[in-house]
Formats: structure tokens, C-alpha cells, sequence
């Protein structure tokens, strides 16, 4: 029964992986694109879907190692924190649906200062990067180090908001920015999100 419980471990951990290497595409897509002035709505929603099935998929195998075989302790912590994790990648597909969605709702944004855009999707590719990273490896030190990432970005999207007020810029550079600068910090959030998901794995605590 152990085998047949690693070996449905183990898919499980198959499916994270490729739902993880998917998440950063869409995100590094859609921010690229926006960058860019580029459209690229069909290729990232055809991501975004997917990863909406294989969520499905974690969740149905995750379901079924625990009613078949119930699992305690750290596996069944690591099966458990599979699904949550399984959303909070969906999420980050769903928002970078969002923010490739914006270049079509604007219309053409190739004059607008994308620099803030520019830092700030910078910091948060790292967060994204760093947090599939610490729940592959168990890393709760990485796992920390995402909340203070978080405050930068928190720091960077308020001061960032007070400027485009400041400015006077644009009335669409100035939409269009503050809509992807807010999935930004979301997807900062579900990063901390699978970070806090380590100390639960590893210690069995949850974030307070």
C-alpha cells in the first residue's frame, strides 16, 4: 500500500510541476505582451484553461489518495496543500487572462511609460518563481523571504498609484497601468499564499 501511495504521491507532484511551468508562462506572457503592445488574449486564455483542467485532475487524485489510502502526517499535509496550491496557480493564470485582456479593452498603448509596469512585473515574476520553488523544496527560509517581497510590493504599488495621480498622465496609460499594477500585487498575494502552505507542510502549523 505505500508504493501505490508514493506512486500516486508522486503524479500528484508531476501535475504541480506542470501546472507551475505553465503558470509562469501565462504570466510571463501576458506581462511581455503588455510591455510590448502586443495581443496575445487566445494564446494565454488556451493556458489559462488548461491549467483550470489540471487543477481538476490535482483535486480528483488528491481526493482519491486520501479516501483510498488515508494518509497521515506529512503526506497527508503534502496532498492537502496540493490543492491549494493547485488554485493559487489557477490564479495566476486567471490574472494574466486579465492583464492580456487590457491591450484589447484600451485599445493601442504603445505610447504609454511602461516603466512602473517594467519594475514592479519583475519583483513579482521572482515571488511567482521563488514560491513554486519553496514548495517544491520545502523551503522555509525561501518561503519567508516571499513576505518580505510582498511589502516591496505592497511599498511599490501604492507609491506607484500616488504618481500616475501625481502625473497627470493619460487617461489610458493611467487605467490600463493601475489594472495591471493591481493583478500584480494578486499575484504577489497567491505567491505568499503557496509560500505560507511551506511552514504548514514541513511543521504542520498554519499561518496566523
Amino acid at each position: 500500500m505505500r508504493r501505490l501511495l508514493d506512486v500516486g504521491i508522486n503524479r500528484l507532484s508531476n501535475l504541480l510541476h506542470d501546472m507551475s511551468r505553465l503558470s509562469q508562462e501565462c504570466v510571463a506572457m501576458a506581462i511581455d505582451a503588455y510591455l510590448k503592445d502586443r495581443s496575445v488574449v487566445q494564446e494565454v486564455y488556451a493556458k489559462a484553461n488548461q491549467l483550470a483542467i489540471l487543477k481538476e485532475e490535482v483535486n480528483d487524485l488528491a481526493v482519491e489518495l486520501m479516501i483510498r489510502y488515508q494518509p497521515v502526517a506529512t503526506d497527508l499535509r503534502f496532498i492537502s496543500s496540493c490543492m491549494e496550491v493547485a488554485y493559487d496557480l489557477v490564479r495566476f493564470g486567471r490574472y494574466a487572462y486579465d492583464i492580456a485582456q487590457i491591450r484589447e479593452q484600451f485599445g493601442d498603448l504603445g505610447r504609454c511609460d511602461k516603466s512602473i509596469i517594467a519594475e514592479m512585473s519583475e519583483m513579482v515574476s521572482e515571488m511567482l518563481k521563488d514560491s513554486i520553488s519553496a514548495f517544491n523544496n520545502k523551503d522555509e527560509d525561501l518561503a519567508e523571504r516571499l513576505i518580505r517581497m510582498d511589502d516591496m510590493v505592497d511599498s511599490s504599488y501604492k507609491s506607484n498609484l500616488k504618481k500616475i495621480v501625481e502625473t497627470g498622465m493619460d487617461i489610458r496609460c493611467a487605467l490600463s497601468s493601475v489594472l495591471v499594477m493591481r493583478y500584480l500585487e494578486r499575484i504577489a498575494d497567491h505567491a505568499v499564499y503557496i509560500g505560507e502552505l511551506v511552514r504548514y507542510m514541513v511543521s504542520g502549523e498554519r499561518a496566523r
